[in-house]
C-alpha cells in the first residue's frame, strides 16, 4: 500500500508531504505496470515540479524509490502553493475512491512533534536508481494536448483527447498518468477554485474553457497540468503531444 502523509498549518494550507511504499497489484506482468502507482507519482511529481519550477520556491525534497517522494517547503505556504498541491491532493483523493485498498491519505496539522517527524522521514529517503520502465511499442502518438493561452498570455483552458483503438499494456501507465492529472485539474477548478467554466468530459477527451479572466492562482493549477503533462511527453513521447496555442481570446 502507498501511505500518503499531508502535513497542513492550521490554517489548512500544506507545508509538505511524505508518499511511501508501493501498490503491489502488478499480477504476472510485472514492474512497471501498475497504473496505480504511475497515477500517484504522476501526481506528485507534477507537484513538485509546480513548486520548484514554475512558482521557484525553495523546498527540501526526498526520493527513494519510483513513486516515492517527500517534499517541504522551505517558506510559508500561500495561495499559490495551495493550487498546486490541490492538484496532488484531489488526485490523490481520486485514486483513494476508486482503489481504496492501493492507497491510504492521512492528513496531520503541523506542531513540534510533527515537523520533527516530516524531517525524520525525509533524512530517511535514500535516493536509489528507479528500474527502467517496459519498452513502448506504441507506433502512433495517441494523446493530443492543446492548452490554450489567452491575449495576455495567461493559460485560459486546455483540450486533451485520446485516439481510439486497441491498446498495449506498456501504454496503459502513461495514459492513467495524463487523466490522472487531467482529471485532478478539471477538480480543481471545478470544486477548489469554484471558477466558472466550460467543462466538457467523456472517456476519452476532457475540455476546460474560463469564462472569466485567468489569474495567478489558475495560472499555478493549469501551470501544474503543463508540466506534468510535458514530463510524460519527455518519457514517453510515442504516447502525447502537448501543443501550446496563442489565442487572441480576451476575458474579463
Amino acid at each position: 500500500m502507498i501511505d500518503a502523509e499531508i502535513y497542513t498549518q492550521s490554517d489548512g494550507k500544506t507545508v509538505g508531504f511524505v508518499l511511501r511504499g508501493h501498490s503491489e497489484r502488478n499480477g504476472a506482468r510485472g514492474h512497471g505496470y501498475n497504473v496505480r502507482c504511475a497515477e500517484v507519482s504522476a501526481l506528485s511529481s507534477a507537484a513538485y515540479l509546480g513548486i520548484r519550477q514554475y512558482l521557484n520556491r525553495e523546498a527540501a525534497a526526498e526520493n527513494n524509490e519510483h513513486g516515492g517522494l517527500g517534499v517541504e517547503l522551505k517558506e510559508a505556504p500561500d495561495d499559490l502553493t495551495e493550487a498546486v498541491f490541490q492538484v496532488m491532493l484531489t488526485g490523490l483523493r481520486g485514486v483513494e475512491k476508486v482503489a481504496p485498498q492501493v492507497i491510504k491519505i492521512n492528513t496531520i496539522k503541523l506542531d513540534a512533534a510533527a515537523e520533527a517527524n516530516l524531517h525524520r522521514k525525509l533524512a530517511k529517503m535514500k535516493p536509489t536508481p528507479p528500474q527502467p520502465l517496459p519498452e513502448l511499442t506504441v507506433k502512433q502518438v495517441r494523446i493530443r494536448a492543446d492548452i490554450f493561452r489567452a491575449a495576455d498570455g495567461n493559460i485560459c483552458g486546455f483540450s486533451i483527447r485520446e485516439r481510439k483503438g486497441k491498446t498495449v499494456d506498456e501504454f496503459d501507465i502513461y495514459r492513467a498518468s495524463v487523466w490522472a492529472l487531467t482529471k485532478a485539474v478539471v477538480a480543481c477548478v471545478k470544486d477548489y477554485l469554484k471558477r466558472a467554466a466550460k467543462i466538457e468530459k467523456s472517456f476519452r477527451k476532457a475540455s476546460v474553457e474560463l469564462e472569466d479572466a485567468p489569474d495567478d492562482v489558475t495560472e499555478a493549477v493549469f501551470q501544474t497540468l503543463l508540466i506534468g503533462l510535458r514530463e510524460i511527453e519527455r518519457q514517453a513521447p510515442q504516447v502525447i503531444r502537448v501543443n501550446e496555442i496563442s489565442t487572441e481570446v480576451k476575458l474579463k
